[in-house]
């Protein structure tokens, strides 16, 4: 198994590839946070008149790293990455690899998950940091043993590592910026392609990709069959039982199809986690919100 090594300077981690932080602590809500919470979600496209917001359920505001478990790709590259926690915010400089933060506590049944993140270019000047893969998991768990996606031999922080895992998937910004996406994992089983929804009409739109040194408000929606990638307020991709979909085969080929709940069951529960790979992402105010009928 990868072990984590890390060396604590000035709040800045310097973390080895393949490895990984772990710790118990889950933050919750204050008494009455709902009250003052101030940066909350938007209902909106297939929310609207169907549910709405309800109790927030756990923040973090990056004070420590204890409520993420991080996994990092192993390379032979000669940079090192970094994560830095900052006046309530999580600093990852991740360059010529990928990696995976999850959040340790599994969420569960209709919820909302909201954060911000920037993708700057202060330290940009190395060829292999790009802003780029603003991407997330969200109720993703391991098929065979769903909290095995804490497994650092199974999953890797290599990004084809977890095309076994089940769950939804949402990127912003990826191949250099120039592709925005969603997918609904599974993308392979027992080692093998799967037919899995692969949704994809809005890359290269410029307004679909990352603004490099702004900050980017995103938004993960699970209310029974309606799946939603909100961006700064604004739907990207939503899907419900009957939509007209595209599902990507076993052979990579796309082909249109109807979204059916018998074909595609919506997923009720998972952990949720950010994504990214040869970038520096800054992440700040990370909300889990319920959704209550309306």
């Amino acid at each position: 198994m990868n072990r984590f090594k890390f060396l604590i300077i000035v709040s800045i981690f310097f973390v080895t590839p393949g490895s990984a932080v772990t710790a118990g602590t889950i933050t919750e809500p204050n008494d009455n946070q709902a009250e003052k919470e101030t940066h909350l979600p938007v209902v909106t496209g297939y929310g609207e008149g169907v549910f709405i917001t309800g109790d927030l359920l756990f923040q973090d505001d990056f004070q420590h790293l204890n409520n993420w478990h991080i996994q990092i790709q192993e390379t032979d590259h000669e940079s090192n990455p970094e994560l830095k926690i900052s006046e309530g915010k999580l600093d990852v400089f991740m360059p010529a690899r990928g990696a995976t933060i999850w959040f340790r506590h599994k969420l569960e049944g209709p919820v909302t998950i909201l954060y911000d993140v920037m993708a700057p270019t202060n330290r940009t000047e190395h060829p292999w940091v790009v802003p780029r893969d603003i991407n997330t998991f969200w109720h993703a768990s391991d098929p065979e043993d769903p909290a095995d996606i804490f497994n650092d031999d199974r999953y890797t922080g290599a990004f084809s590592s977890y095309h076994k895992q089940v769950g939804y998937y949402a990127s912003t910004g990826g191949r250099d910026n120039t592709t925005t996406r969603f997918r609904r994992y599974p993308r392979m089983k027992n080692g093998e392609p799967v037919d899995h929804i692969s949704l994809a009409d809005k890359d290269g739109l410029e307004d679909f990709l990352i603004r490099p040194d702004q900050t980017h408000t995103i938004q993960l929606t699970v209310f029974e069959d309606v799946v939603q990638y909100i961006v700064d307020g604004n739907v990207v991709y939503e899907i419900r039982e009957g939509d007209e979909i595209f599902v990507e085969d076993a052979d990579g080929n796309e082909k249109r199809a109807v979204y059916s709940t018998d074909q595609f069951p919506p997923y009720n529960e998972g952990w949720f986690g950010f994504r990214m790979v040869r970038t520096h992402h800054i992440y700040s105010n990370f909300r889990v919100y319920r959704l209550e009928p309306q």
